[in-house]
């Protein structure tokens, strides 16, 4: 696949999903690749039942005994609740308006779960935590990382951006380099492509400033030649 193939060639991009995308600005892959996050989630620590702490943002990896949509008593809302376990201990998990949730993780399923943990009565607890399978094979996207979060349109998610954008950064590298190797290193910056992967996936806040200080080096550069144009234009006119 090459940088200029549309957005619909990545999977499970359908035509109602590819004119959301197209709100954003995003009609190729390299749109997509070229689409920053504002900011992002560390759930990079991994606790279990005895580290937890009431507050902390935490991902928390277990095996799902018990989950069950049902209608709060109260306001008849729709509540998902799950009991996971990890060791001996047990973590409530708790989704309001999401009764999918208890159709996409089933019991027995091993998961990770991303949020602020917070502790009542009944012990520990998350509010909406992400959420995702554990998968050996692969590297986490919505949880235990450090987790982008990208600007929205109605009817995008960010488990959809990101799951977009971890098939598009393996095109990095088709990203062609424009500044010079002389400028790069005297202002000790990384290369266009593998700042453009780490700006999406970090692995550590030394990767995420890196790749922010090459982007944002470049802004301003083109910034800076664009006003020099002018100004040349300027005089010959």
């Amino acid at each position: 696949m090459r940088l200029t193939a549309k957005v619909t060639e990545l999977n499970r991009v359908g035509q109602v999903l590819a004119a959301r995308l197209k709100h954003l600005g995003i009609d190729t892959v390299e749109d997509l690749l070229f689409y920053f996050p504002f900011r992002y989630e560390d759930y990079r620590r991994v606790a279990g039942v005895s580290e937890l702490k009431d507050g902390e943002q935490i991902t928390f990896r277990g095996r799902i005994e018990l989950i069950a949509t049902k209608r709060s008593p109260v306001k008849r809302k729709l509540v998902t609740e799950a009991v996971v376990a990890e060791g001996d201990g047990r973590l409530r998990a708790v989704w309001f308006g999401q009764p999918f949730i208890s159709k996409v993780l089933k019991a027995g399923d091993e998961v990770y779960l991303s949020g602020r943990v917070t502790r009542d009565r009944l012990g520990f607890e998350l509010i909406g935590p992400s959420y995702e399978k554990v998968n050996t094979d692969n590297t986490p996207t919505h949880t235990a990382r450090i987790v982008p979060l990208y600007s929205l349109t109605t009817g995008i998610t960010q488990k959809q951006i990101r799951f977009l954008m971890s098939q598009a950064v393996v095109l990095a590298d088709q990203v062609e380099e424009w500044l010079p190797g002389e400028i790069r290193a005297r202002a000790n910056l990384i290369s266009l492509s593998p700042a453009i992967r780490s700006i999406h996936f970090p692995d550590s806040d030394a990767e995420r400033q890196a790749a922010e200080r090459r982007l944002k080096f470049d802004e301003l550069y083109v910034r800076q030649l664009r006003a020099e144009m002018i100004r040349q234009s300027l005089k010959r006119a």
